[in-house]
């Protein structure tokens, strides 16, 4: 052998290893696999878009779409660190399932330090040119002696198709004066393929020594229809008598939109814009007809399993007569007792800017109520 013939056979046998990894598959998906965790960490959209596959979706009840995972990817927290362990790959033709360990060092929601992990199962397909994942199944590790428990797990029951709510409150006091405040209220809820229908009942009534003070009614319905994932669109009229605030009657009808925002499982936020027309019969013996401006934020926080806080604040304007314009708030907290009961604490301000001549701009009520919660659900699929 020639000393050239020597040196091209060791620049082959330094070349065979660099080559059959750059030809082999398993390792080309590891280095995608990374990419999309740094994609993740980076929260950069524009290169999460390109490793997933155009119907990429992740299993599970219900599956993820692509649009709610990447919104997900690019909003919580992952962290600076991510290891990938026990990375398995087996090619089937265009196909390639891969199956690893993946750890993160960051909490999704808080963003404090912890050690989350899962093991993940992910289906890449090649079109030829380019790998881009397909589908995704992920779950926690399983305990090192859960055996064939680890294969199942508690199915989550399906959103109630009928929901009927109802609340009771009744506060009385005794001595040089007696009192006693009531209320009651109800909600019907139904949903099917989308829509969303909702009736309302709302009483309150407040006497002193024997002598009616004063009542509220509300009556309420709402009827809505989904627009994608995130969206709604409504129709929502209501009845009020409110002589707290000096209305006899009042009737509003209006038209809207409401949008979801991408929170965290604990926290829901919505917010609803709609435009419609007011009829207002005051104890005054006026009347005031406007059009209106509606505008409306609804929070909830799931502090823990069982407990909730509840913000709803809406701003009312009249298109006609800028300074006759509303405001309202309330806050509320409810405590699960069991599937049926919860105990409810509550606080309403409500601010009127051109209020009934004769009667306040604010009014305040906190209330403490027993609710009792029944649903209907389909059958778990």
């Amino acid at each position: 052998m020639t000393f050239r013939d020597f040196t091209l056979a060791t620049i082959l046998v330094w070349l065979m290893p660099a080559a059959a990894a750059a030809q082999d598959p398993a390792a080309e998906i590891l280095d995608r696999e990374r990419a999309l965790v740094d994609a993740m960490q980076a929260r950069d959209r524009n290169r999460l878009d390109q490793l997933l596959a155009a119907e990429y979706f992740l299993r599970g009840v219900p599956d993820i779409n692509r649009a709610t995972w990447i919104d997900n990817a690019v909003t919580l927290c992952w962290g600076t660190r991510a290891d990938i362990e026990h990375f398995r790959a087996r090619p089937i033709g265009d196909v390639i399932i891969a199956s690893f360990d993946l750890t993160f060092f960051a909490d999704p929601i808080s963003c404090r330090p912890a050690v989350r992990r899962s093991v993940i199962t992910d289906v890449w397909v090649s079109d030829g040119t380019v790998w881009r994942l397909e589908m995704r199944h992920a779950a926690p590790p399983p305990p090192s002696d859960a055996g064939i428990a680890a294969q199942y797990g508690v199915v989550p029951e399906p959103p109630p198709t009928w929901d009927l709510s109802g609340e009771l409150s009744f506060v009385a006091t005794g001595g040089n004066t007696s009192t006693t405040t009531a209320g009651v209220a109800n909600t019907l809820t139904h949903s099917s393929n989308g829509h969303i229908t909702r009736a309302a009942m709302a009483f309150l009534t407040s006497d002193a020594d024997g002598v009616t003070q004063a009542r509220s009614l509300r009556v309420q319905g709402r009827h809505g229809f989904r627009v994608g994932t995130r969206s709604e669109l409504f129709a929502e009229a209501e009845y009020a008598r409110d002589r707290f605030a000096g209305v006899d009657h009042r009737l509003t009808s209006g038209v809207g939109v409401s949008y979801t925002a991408p929170l965290g499982r604990r926290h829901s936020l919505r917010a609803e814009g709609s435009a419609g027309y007011n009829t207002e019969n005051r104890l005054d013996q006026t009347e005031e007809q406007f059009a209106t401006a509606v505008a409306a934020l609804h929070y909830t926080w799931t502090m823990r399993p069982g407990v909730r806080l509840a913000e709803d604040a809406g701003f009312i304007g009249d298109l006609e007569t800028a300074a006759n314009w509303r405001t309202s708030s309330t806050t509320a907290i409810t405590v699960t007792i069991t599937r049926l009961l919860s105990l409810k604490a509550s606080h309403v301000f409500e601010y009127r800017h051109a209020p009934v001549p004769g009667f306040g701009r604010l009014d305040l009520r906190t209330s403490a109520a027993l609710v009792f919660s029944v649903q209907r659900r389909p059958p778990i699929p």
